[in-house]
């Protein structure tokens, strides 16, 4: 079978090969193009020749793709767009996980990961602690889940997340809150992420005049069930309690506590998580949705714009998260 050529994708896409070839390196095209083009490059299996690109340009075609350990199912699915449309522009993902001193202490000694790489994206981790230790990323730098006005980044507005589930728990009835949350202690990984979450919810409580105190604030863990009685105490001694999980991991464990005591959610408690994992639905949960595939792959389509097409102007990116409404709330 003849393979492929930039003419085929220019003769499929209705335009013409310097128009892909500007897609191919980050250039500068109308969005509607840009997707025409790219569904072209998906229909037909191009792939660009790579080595004339990388003699071309010196480049190695790999991107760094620094993150903490993979915590749930929210960074596997943002990897997973990230690295099929690298794949698409024939860009190699590197993963280096960064979970330790000692990770860290490696990567700052040993900078072959940095220079054998053309860009990097920091994903998911505490960006003022990274700078504090003297790390140089280049200038190729995406940031994922984080705000910056130094850099390209891709976050979630995720005030606009805690109010939508206040808002919500009100609705449903309730008179008493409370927040299921994870305390971060390795400072690599404390990101303001969760804040902004609690931030957005306490405030709309407070609009409204409901009370909500550090009490109220329940800690357990992103892989094991560490606070089963606290939520075993809520769930009894409250009329309608209503909880907002930081994450979908810990709204499961209120699940897992209220069957054990028989509690219906929707009716004696109303629950909403966040991420929207593929178990929500099945499992009836009412969650805040994170769009995890756009996210990652307008994170890749920044990172390989800045190594294509350097000098372009600083673009942060928000996506606002949705309400999935289910039988919890």
């Amino acid at each position: 079978m003849k393979r492929p050529t930039i003419k085929d994708v220019a003769s499929l896409s209705g335009v013409g090969t310097g128009t892909v070839s500007r897609v191919l390196n980050g250039g500068s095209v109308k969005e509607t193009t840009r997707i025409k083009v790219i569904r072209a490059i998906e229909k037909l299996g191009y792939q660009p020749n790579q080595m004339a690109r990388t003699l071309a340009g010196g480049k190695t075609r790999r991107i760094l793709f620094l993150m903490p350990e993979v915590r749930t199912e929210f960074h596997w699915r943002v990897m997973k767009s990230f690295d099929d449309f690298l794949d698409m522009m024939n860009y190699e993902m590197v993963i280096y996980p960064v979970f330790s001193d000692r990770r860290l202490n490696r990567l700052k000694k040993d900078s072959s990961l940095l220079e054998d790489s053309d860009g990097a994206v920091i994903c998911t981790m505490n960006t003022g602690f990274l700078a504090k230790n003297n790390i140089n990323f280049g200038n190729n730098v995406v940031l994922f889940e984080a705000q910056s006005e130094e850099f390209d980044c891709v976050y979630l507005d995720n005030i606009m997340g805690g109010k939508m589930a206040a808002e919500l728990l009100i609705d449903c009835g309730s008179s008493d809150f409370f927040v299921i949350s994870f305390e971060e202690e390795n400072p690599i990984l404390a990101t303001e992420n969760f804040e902004k979450r609690i931030e957005g919810f306490t405030g709309v409580l407070e609009n409204k005049g409901y009370e909500f105190n550090q009490e109220r604030l329940v800690y357990t863990s992103f892989f094991f069930e560490t606070a089963y009685e606290k939520i075993a105490k809520i769930l009894t001694e409250h009329d309608k309690p209503g909880i907002f999980a930081l994450a979908d991991n810990f709204a499961l464990e209120v699940l897992q506590t209220a069957s054990a005591l028989k509690k219906i959610p929707g009716k004696d408690f109303f629950l909403i998580g966040y991420d929207n994992q593929s178990w929500t639905e099945r499992a009836g949960l009412t969650t805040i949705e994170q769009p995890m595939e756009d996210m990652g792959r307008k994170t890749a389509e920044l990172i390989v714009q800045k190594i294509e097409a350097p000098g372009q102007y600083i673009q942060p990116v928000k996506f606002l998260p949705k309400i999935k409404r289910r039988r919890t709330a």
